[in-house]
């Protein structure tokens, strides 16, 4: 993945933005109440979380950008800023819904424009994250989750075969590879080393990983030789890593399969493979 096609994802980030705000003005109440896939949340719960979670996007990038010190939007640590995003969450869920969408559209083009200042000499700055600094090129994908799996979650409630947007799986899939070796290296794990192969289709991807103890890299090529091979549909996979889909069923289903040394694979995918 070159800093080119990192970028090349923005403008998917502002239509998405778009889309769903168009989306959801025609909500009703019934629809704003709806249960989506996370527990104890309802429609409003998921969209106060996305325009609250804009806040802190838009800061970061724009201040990684800019050479400016990492820092929260507000609150003087991840404690007080987690404390203050509740309260404007819960004060956007209180007030009238039509300003709830307005609020998510204007602070999600506050997230556009951030994304729209940095070049490829930018990509790897680092912005504030409560789970600790992140490189400007996640931003970009971090944004499209929250906006594409938020969307399906959502959906999930109103219809039960709802599938997330082809585009956004594919603008996704863009950025999986430096996430998965992100989330392995700051996940407890067994030390241990092994060299994988990652296939998707719809559309068709492949990548190496590399684990070295407990250290991941990727590559993006499908070269060789590799210990295991992980064969999955992008969708599925995507959700697997975000906690959207068991492993169990994805196998089950014909959507996952693992060639080569069972017992590495199992090692890795232990980890990857988020349980919501």
């Amino acid at each position: 993945m070159t800093p080119k096609e990192y970028l090349s994802r923005v403008p998917l980030v502002r239509s998405e933005t778009e889309r769903l705000a168009a989306y959801w003005r025609g909500f009703s109440e019934k629809d704003w109440t709806t249960p989506t896939f996370c527990p104890g949340w309802a429609a409003q719960d998921a969209v106060a979380h996305i325009t609250t979670g804009a806040d802190f996007y838009a800061n970061s990038v724009r201040r990684a950008v800019e050479g400016l010190p990492p820092e929260p939007p507000y609150g003087g640590d991840a404690k007080e800023f987690y404390a203050i995003r509740k309260e404007r969450g819960d004060t956007l869920m209180a007030g009238p819904r039509a300003a709830m969408v307005d609020a998510f559209e204007s602070s999600g083009r506050l997230v556009v424009e951030a994304l729209e200042m940095a070049g490829e000499g930018d990509l790897a700055k680092l912005g504030w994250h409560p789970r600790g600094l992140t490189p400007v090129d996640a931003w970009i994908g971090l944004r499209l989750v929250e906006l594409v799996v938020h969307d399906w979650d959502i959906r999930l409630g109103q219809d039960k075969i709802a599938r997330p947007t082809a585009p956004g799986v594919e603008g996704m899939l863009t950025f999986l590879p430096a996430t998965q070796c992100r989330h392995f290296n700051v996940r407890e794990k067994p030390g241990f080393h092994g060299r994988y192969l990652f296939c998707t289709t719809r559309p068709d991807r492949g990548w190496s990983m590399a684990v070295e103890g407990e250290r991941a890299s990727f590559r993006p090529d499908a070269m060789g030789p590799h210990d295991a091979t992980v064969t999955a549909d992008a969708e599925a996979l995507l959700f697997l890593n975000y906690g959207r889909l068991a492993r169990e069923d994805a196998e089950r289903g014909g959507r996952l399969r693992v060639d080569g040394n069972r017992e590495l694979a199992d090692k890795l995918l232990g980890v990857l493979f988020a349980k919501y």
